[in-house]
């Protein structure tokens, strides 16, 4: 990357040095000013805001503690530099504020007309950048997409798919390309933002006669042991939480639902839990239910399911 950079650099030094030596050495300077002088400018701009941004992205290198801070600073120094590069490249080409205003109108609206969708997803980027609904490094869902972020421009967002045929929230293996103006039409739900936890269940099936209230204890015994360390992190950033949302529940703790129906002894167990640890934990929680209940003659399992997500604390404050 450093060689391309250096290259890119030699490059337009040459090309500058080119055009001075045409305008003040050469009868074409004379002939040709009015072109050459603000092609040298334009290679000077290009040149001078490159110089800035190999600057800040070392600086940014150093300083950057984490690969988010790092990934989330570039994107704002990258977005300076352009907006600079294109404020001084307008004053080069259209010195006078009335011919600026005129021809930048006349652009726009044909722009505008003939690329909506362009424009659209452009909105939608600055949008993602000013409001801040998910950053690199969140799981969201769009409609049926779901997905990890990987990159966001000012045209697309970037995921790293999961689910489609691929159970448990993990990846496929696809990368999905998204344009922005998703977020002007679409509800964004996010997995991760402010409170980086979501609420699980597992149903258990019981066979009628089952000694329900002994496999209930084991149940809830099981299951709040694997997440006591879950349950912490939760209820540490719940109290964080409360400082920017008012919050409607403050309960993190490990729960066990029991029904009948006629044939059957419903025990569901609801836990609160990692999302990208969802579909591990699930099976832990299950291959050692299943170990005890082996264990037990007046225990009969008559299935396990899995439920959706449900209660998403994370999706409503995202929303």
């Amino acid at each position: 990357m450093s060689g391309i950079r250096n290259l890119f650099i030699v490059l337009l030094s040459v090309l500058a040095g080119i055009l001075l030596y045409l305008i003040y050495l050469t009868v074409y300077g004379e002939y040709y000013r009015v072109i050459l002088v603000p092609l040298l400018n334009f290679i000077f701009i290009l040149l001078a805001v490159y110089l800035l941004h190999v600057v800040l992205d070392n600086v940014i290198k150093r300083k950057a503690r984490t690969t988010r801070e790092r990934y989330n600073i570039r994107k704002l120094s990258s977005a300076f530099t352009t907006l600079l590069a294109a404020g001084m490249l307008l004053v080069v080409f259209f010195k006078e504020t009335t011919t600026l205003i005129v021809a930048y109108g006349l652009f726009s609206a044909g722009l505008v007309i003939a690329l909506q969708d362009v424009f659209r997803n452009l909105a939608g980027g600055i949008l993602l950048l000013v409001t801040r609904p998910f950053t690199a490094g969140d799981r969201i869902q769009v409609r049926e997409c779901f997905g990890d972020v990987l990159d966001i421009t000012y045209f697309h967002t970037t995921l790293m798919e999961i689910r489609e045929w691929v159970d448990g929230d993990q990846y496929t293996g696809r990368i999905m390309n998204m344009p922005n103006s998703f977020v002007l039409t679409s509800t964004v739900k996010n997995y991760t933002r402010d409170f980086s936890f979501i609420w699980d269940e597992v149903r258990i099936i019981l066979a009628p006669g089952s000694n329900w209230e002994k496999a209930q204890k084991m149940i809830f015994e099981t299951a709040d042991r694997l997440v006591s360390t879950t349950v912490m992190n939760a209820q540490a950033e719940l109290a964080n939480l409360e400082q920017k949302y008012l919050l409607t529940t403050y309960d993190v703790e490990t729960q066990v639902y029991t029904k009948t129906e006629s044939d059957r002894i419903d025990i569901c167990v609801r836990y609160v839990v990692n999302p990208r640890q969802r579909r591990k934990l699930r099976h832990t929680i299950v291959q050692e239910l299943l170990q005890a209940f082996d264990a037990e003659e007046d225990i009969v399992i008559g299935s396990i399911n899995s439920i959706e997500v449900s209660g998403s604390l994370s999706s409503v404050v995202a929303a």
